[in-house]
């Protein structure tokens, strides 16, 4: 008797099968039987679709927000939270699937750490798009600089930024362009991008804006003087960067060793794990070196993390 799960893999595969290649039943032509401009659409879509819409409203129904639409869009995903939530609800089951097929209910558990790990991806795509913006912000304040000498007035200069940078400058800035053409003050829009992007270098150009603005000046030299400092900034950044690079890597291989080498002889000897997890001074032990282990990671991690 087949297991369950290879039985639910089996009869997936065997209804994707007959779908495609089971012969149609005869109608009529399908230009007669649509109406004039309506678009066909596959079959999946449709019920791709209706599972978004289902996922939506138990949502809203129940209060839930696992993946707020703002951290989607600073993540640069483009994609709404209920096709999101779809797609790693679908993921997550067809993991328990593979797991519980190769080793049994508690391995297909396993898969339920899908869910907090697509968290922790779109919380890393956020921080690099934040840096991606940070390191862009010496060539903006360029081309702002430009245009000003150009004789563009600031906002002109703010929208020349918006259509000729890159990803995520040329987005952000087109929201404070097109916020301030709703009537937002410009300086409270680009208080507001800082904050978006959480970069301190773009609030201290703000605050150069501000000030100018109240007291009058030369704005292209400000921005100048302002884009230097943010240069000597970013460079002392990467050497402090590239010095600790070593240190990093060996935090990760320090972390990496002992899960590695643990994995390797549970596969190969597993009744030397034995006794951690069947008595009880086994299992204390267990959590105290999983406590010390966490603990001496964040501390690693710490250690490396300096900051110009």
């Amino acid at each position: 008797m087949l297991p369950l799960g290879v039985a639910l893999i089996v009869l997936a595969v065997s209804f994707g099968i007959y779908s495609l290649y089971a012969p149609a039943a005869p109608m009529a032509p399908q230009s007669r039987r649509i109406a004039p401009g309506e678009v066909v659409r596959p079959p999946l879509e449709i019920a791709v679709e209706r599972t978004e819409k289902i996922v939506e409203q138990v949502m809203k129904r129940r209060g839930w927000n696992p993946f707020p639409a703002q951290d989607l869009e600073l993540a640069g995903i483009k994609a709404s939270q209920s096709s999101v939530v779809t797609t790693i609800v679908a993921i997550t089951f067809m993991g328990f699937l593979v797991g519980y097929t190769l080793g049994g209910f508690l391995l297909g558990l396993v898969a339920l750490v899908i869910p907090f790990m697509s968290r922790g991806w779109i919380k890393r795509m956020r921080a690099k798009r934040s840096r991606a913006f940070a390191d862009q912000l010496e060539s903006t304040l360029e081309v702002m600089a430009s245009a000003l000498r150009a004789g563009h007035s600031f906002p002109s200069a703010l929208n020349t930024v918006a259509v000729d940078s890159q990803s995520p400058t040329a987005e952000e800035f087109a929201r404070v362009v097109n916020a301030n053409r709703l009537g937002v003050d410009i300086i409270v829009a680009m208080r507001t991008l800082a904050e978006r992007m959480e970069s301190q270098d773009f609030s201290w150009v703000t605050d150069a804006v501000a000030i100018q603005r109240d007291t009058g000046g030369n704005l292209n030299e400000i921005l100048d003087r302002v884009g230097e400092t943010i240069r000597e900034r970013n460079e002392m950044a990467k050497k402090i960067r590239a010095i600790s690079a070593e240190g990093r890597a060996s935090g990760w291989v320090m972390a990496g060793v002992p899960l590695a080498l643990g994995a390797f002889i549970a596969w190969s000897n597993p009744e030397t794990f034995a006794p951690m997890y069947q008595t009880g001074i086994g299992k204390i032990l267990l959590a105290i070196c999983t406590g010390l282990y966490v603990a001496g990671f964040v501390w690693m991690r710490k250690i490396v993390d300096v900051r110009p």
